[in-house]
């Protein structure tokens, strides 16, 4: 047996009636949110292999470069070298800097794009000693 209350069968069609589409309304809402949210996290992947891939090149590029007997264009080559390799895009040619006894390589990767608001491109810089030689008799 079983027992029912006057009034809430009615109370809850009334409820159902009120209730109606509520689902879709939310479906509406969030679909959008957690399109953009994969997005973000999509284009935020992206940047940071880029800068990765740019700290990489920089980083090949100025070890060719501190060597004593290296040419400068020999750095700037592995360092667009390492960028085809990784399968990536350079915005710039990557710049060789010697000043001191310091070599600096920068390299510039462009970054696609999905989500508007970021970054279209992503700058690496690596700095590193320069080799020298010092003779057996000046030790």
């Amino acid at each position: 047996m079983s027992i029912l209350k006057h009034g809430s069968s009615n109370s809850t069609r009334s409820s159902a009636r009120r209730d109606r589409g509520e689902a879709t309304t939310q479906l509406v809402i969030l679909t959008p949110l957690l399109v953009l949210l994969v997005f973000l996290g999509v284009q935020t992947a992206i940047y940071f292999h880029a800068a990765n891939v740019a700290s990489a090149a920089a980083a090949q590029g100025a070890a060719a470069a501190s060597s004593f007997s290296s040419r400068p264009s020999s750095a700037v080559a592995v360092a667009q070298s390492t960028v085809a390799d990784l399968g990536s895009h350079l915005a710039h040619a990557p710049t060789l800097t010697i000043s001191g006894g310091y070599v600096s390589v920068s390299v510039v990767l462009s970054v696609p794009r999905i989500v508007p608001f970021f970054p279209n491109s992503v700058t690496r810089t690596v700095i590193e000693p320069r080799e020298r030689f010092v003779p057996e008799s000046s030790r």
